[in-house]
């Protein structure tokens, strides 16, 4: 039902989003400012989304304690802006692993309009969860020291994960699926074109197609690294596949609420 609603608002209005970020996460403003800066920017609809509790330590994720008082600014949001936006209530949900991730009771249970299912942590060859979202410098430090060096296990690592991650479910929209490659193009900038980085992009889209989730196309980063994720390289895959599209800002300040969004759905529709 939630990917029906979410396939529903695509099909009939532009003016969309269903990933963004705030105070409880790692966000530069509070639910309330986000909100109010989407409604006054012409969203007719938008979607919270916080980076949600996980099981080991991080600086980006909200905390468990913290749910009941989101979900309670949720409730009391969507009343506020009842009959001038369509307010939604998410979370993205970080996989970690078969123990962790969208599809465990704890998420299934908390009362949400959507999931969002992503990949930020790696496993590394010693069963380290590592953080490979953030700067190519913090990435290229964790290569060197957490990964022994090997950039192509890093990838096919994470790709696993997002492939495992849709097997096992619990969420309707895939977020940023190809996101590693921001930083691991820094240190090869041949990746896209090998075959087996092409491969496991046909396997991830063939899976969601299958598993009837939304893909998303994450526009946050084309002002500061000049892509979007997935790259704009695979969009005809997207397409020809026939998969439901949703382009999301990512947005985590209220200046950015459509960073990127008319650019890409201009791409899109040519």
């Amino acid at each position: 039902m939630s990917v029906d609603l979410l396939t529903g608002i695509i099909g009939r209005t532009d003016h969309y989003n269903f990933h963004s970020h705030s105070q409880y996460c790692d966000g530069k403003a509070t639910v309330a400012e986000i909100v109010e800066a989407a409604c006054r920017n012409g969203f007719e609809a938008w979607g919270v989304s916080p980076h949600s509790p996980i099981c080991i330590p991080s600086p980006c994720n909200m905390t468990k304690e913290s749910v009941p008082e989101y979900l309670d600014e949720m409730y009391r949001l969507k009343g506020e802006y009842e009959g001038k936006m369509q307010l939604l209530t998410a979370l993205e949900v970080d996989f970690l692993g078969r123990d962790f991730g969208p599809h465990i009771d704890y998420f299934q249970n908390l009362p949400l309009d959507y999931r969002i299912g992503s990949v930020h942590f790696v496993t590394n060859q010693d069963g380290v969860p590592l953080d490979c979202d953030g700067s190519a410098e913090r990435f290229a430090h964790y290569l060197k020291d957490g990964y022994y060096g090997d950039l192509r296990y890093v990838v096919e690592k994470y790709f696993e994960q997002v492939l495992t991650m849709l097997e096992l479910g619990g969420f309707e929209l895939l977020g940023h699926f190809d996101k590693i490659i921001g930083n691991a193009c820094t240190l090869d900038k041949t990746l896209e074109e090998q075959g087996w980085y092409e491969a496991f992009i046909r396997d991830v889209v063939k899976e969601a197609k299958y598993r009837g989730v939304v893909i998303e196309i994450n526009t946050k980063a084309i002002e500061t690294r000049g892509r979007f994720y997935p790259s704009q390289r695979w969009w005809p895959l997207l397409q020809q596949a026939g998969v439901t599209i949703a382009v999301n800002s990512d947005c985590h300040h209220p200046d950015l609420t459509d960073l990127g969004r008319s650019t890409a759905l201009s791409l899109l529709k040519s």
